[in-house]
């Protein structure tokens, strides 16, 4: 069964997810683990493949998710088909996308505004209305 994992960042700053998320790459980097990061859109794509090679963060190696397989470790994705990923979904859209459950994990990454923090509750209560194990890990926004 799918485990869940909510990563919450102590503090109201907004950049903390992103921080939240640097340091969940880079510790997946060190690990076999394949990471596909669920984004909202195109857009939101486009800039997370930005922000990664920012070079005052240091570039993350990550690649698009790809119908025929990831060549990479971390994916990015939208839509409804994340592929033949199936080891860690980082969900960074405002949903729970359809295909959560083929996941081996799913990491939800909370910061930021209270309207931000709510909609994580609401996620939270999806998943354990439906017997998924949630587990709440806090965290240094640093």
């Amino acid at each position: 069964m799918t485990e869940v994992w909510f990563y919450v960042a102590n503090g109201s700053d907004a950049n903390n997810r992103g921080q939240l998320l640097r340091r969940l790459l880079e510790r997946a980097l060190r690990s076999p683990r394949q990471l596909y990061l669920h984004v909202q859109d195109s857009q939101q794509a486009a800039q997370l493949d930005d922000w990664l090679w920012q070079p005052a963060h240091s570039f993350l190696p990550h690649g698009p998710a790809r119908p025929d397989g990831p060549a990479e470790q971390v994916v990015i994705g939208h839509g409804p088909d994340p592929g033949p990923c199936h080891d860690i979904l980082v969900n960074l859209a405002d949903d729970i996308p359809d295909f959560f459950s083929r996941f081996q994990r799913v990491a939800e990454l909370v910061a930021g505004s209270d309207n931000e923090k709510s909609m994580a509750r609401d996620r939270w209560r999806f998943y354990r209305d439906r017997g998924y194990p949630v587990t709440k890990h806090e965290l240094d926004g640093s």
